[in-house]
């Protein structure tokens, strides 16, 4: 009996993600898929069934994040979570970011049939993840502050960034108005920014 895997993937483009989601049923019967269209769904499946995912197929860039910020969270809550990027972004600074975090890099640019076989390498065991690399001297000093934000900060900070209003963040998160200024208090803190537009910022240039 072939063994059986629960993979969770992510991407906001619907498509993408279904041609991702068929493709690996077919080629790997039997696979369970969890499915995510933006870093708030992701990390919200992680944080109730992570024990039960043996890897995590995950866009770059998604709806809920800024440039690496996502996927530095990502390897600082999930630290021993297998990861493939699969980005159309494929350049050198990308591929450098993912090695640092651990992560496997493939090209959305690369056949479907290729795409399932490395990642099929990567559940049977024979793939060699890059060791993390994450070190102080190649965090950034922004993504040093994020690190230390809870994943309710994390979720606030995002929605600042967007733009959102208090009570569109509170109605969002199904939190109070209250809550949700205790948090905005909590992240200007701990990013020692003084307003929502700095603090936009320097997640943006995490």
């Amino acid at each position: 009996m072939l063994p059986t895997f629960h993979v969770m993937i992510a991407d906001d483009h619907p498509l993408y993600l279904d041609a991702l989601v068929n493709g690996l049923v077919s080629h790997l019967p039997g696979t369970q898929v969890s499915q995510a269209n933006n870093y708030i769904e992701l990390f919200d499946s992680l944080y109730l069934q992570v024990e039960e995912i043996d890897l995590l197929i995950m866009d770059l860039f998604m709806p809920g994040s800024s440039g690496y910020a996502g996927l530095s969270f990502l390897r600082t809550q999930f630290p021993t979570l297998p990861i493939v990027v699969i980005s159309a972004l494929d350049d050198l600074i990308a591929r450098s970011q993912c090695i640092q975090h651990g992560a496997a890099f493939i090209s959305k640019s690369t056949a479907p049939t290729n795409i399932f076989k490395q990642v099929e390498q990567i559940l049977d065991g024979s793939y060699q993840f890059p060791l993390t690399q994450i070190k102080s001297s190649i965090e950034t000093i922004n993504a040093k502050k994020i690190k230390t934000l809870t994943p309710s900060q994390f979720r606030v900070l995002h929605l600042i960034a967007a733009g959102h209003s208090n009570k569109t963040i509170a109605d969002s998160l199904n939190i109070s108005e209250k809550t949700v200024k205790a948090h905005i208090s909590a992240i200007f803190e701990k990013l020692d920014v003084k307003n929502r537009t700095q603090a936009a910022l320097l997640l943006s240039e995490s």
